[in-house]
């Protein structure tokens, strides 16, 4: 086999393996949708056990000069 032939098919092997790669690489659009969801709720769940502290909090401070 001469040595462009063999370039030729490690390109191709390369190539190949790349694209096949590609399928499994990176966050779908629905893996994405459940993180958002997920640290909404417990954005969610923080503002319900910690309101209080927080408006009381916010209430507190004296915004004249």
């Amino acid at each position: 086999m001469n040595i462009i032939t063999e370039r030729l098919l490690l390109a191709y092997a390369i190539l190949v393996g790349r694209l096949e790669d590609r399928e499994e690489r990176g966050a779908s659009m629905t893996e994405y949708a459940i993180l958002v969801a997920v640290m909404a709720g417990i954005v969610l769940a923080l503002v319900t056990l910690l309101g209080g502290k927080i408006s009381s909090f916010i209430s507190g401070i004296n915004i004249t000069t």
